[in-house]
């Protein structure tokens, strides 16, 4: 098969191309370099078609397809030994990987206010948890993903995974720490010591706020919080289930 693109091979973990994209797998790397790894044919798929502007570099081993003729010819093509490839699919999936160049995100101060809808406020520190609730957002018409100083990167391998494209969707901004949050604002906390969430009025502006993984919530928002009703003896959900469930509520009701 032809290709418009030329080939870098790298089979040295000492390679320093190769030291950078390694670092990409971590929040810090991402930040640094203003990069990540995008894993898995269909997410590689979408980027390629929806954001192909985005597209950095083509990582693949000699056994694995050259670079598609619709990525754009600027785009580099990497070809890793086998060894060093299964060094950045960490996920195991055996197909090319896409390098690209992580969009900005614009900041959102606490004096701005919320805009119309639900602003999914974002405190989780796992980045699993972090996909999950962006990909929630996203399918229940959440106006804004805020992510505050406590959460991890969105654009962490396991947040992309886990929010299956949707972080590309999705209308991001970063914000202050949990802690920095005024309880005068109009905040839908989540806490499993709140009242039940079931009839409760959403209002037409806000951020929900779902609990940090093991703090929870800062103890101002707790006395206004609601809470998803359980039975048995679970003790609480996973705070991106909750927020997904609340989420479904809020959507819910603007539509009754």
């Amino acid at each position: 098969m032809t290709t418009r693109h030329s080939v870098r091979r790298i089979e040295s973990e000492d390679n320093r191309l190769f030291k950078q994209i390694e670092k990409t797998l971590t929040g810090r790397g991402i930040r640094k370099y203003d990069a990540a790894l995008i894993s898995g044919s269909k997410m590689v798929a979408d980027v390629l078609r929806a954001s192909p502007e985005l597209c950095e570099a083509w990582i693949s081993t000699p056994k694995q397809p050259p670079p598609p003729a619709t990525l754009p010819e600027r785009t580099a093509w990497y070809e890793l030994s086998s060894r060093l490839f299964q060094k950045l699919d960490i996920s195991g999936t055996g197909a090319p990987l896409l390098l690209i160049k992580t969009p900005s995100i614009p900041s959102w101060r606490p004096e701005e206010g919320f805009v119309r809808g639900c602003s999914v406020l974002v405190p989780f520190q796992d980045p699993e948890n972090v996909g999950a609730v962006i990909r929630s957002a996203v399918a229940f018409g959440a106006a804004r993903v805020i992510l505050l100083a406590e959460s991890a990167h969105p654009y962490h391998p396991k947040a992309l995974r886990a929010s299956g494209g949707a972080v590309f969707a999705a209308a991001l901004f970063r914000g202050p720490s949990v802690n920095d949050l005024s309880a005068t604002l109009p905040i839908v906390a989540l806490s499993q010591e709140g009242k039940d969430v079931a009839g409760f009025e959403f209002p037409q502006g806000f951020g929900l706020l779902p609990g940090v993984e093991g703090p929870g919530l800062p103890a101002r928002f707790r006395a206004h919080a609601v809470a998803i009703p359980m039975a048995g003896s679970v003790e609480s959900l996973n705070a991106a289930t909750a927020a997904a469930i609340a989420l479904y509520l809020w959507s819910r009701s603007n539509t009754i």
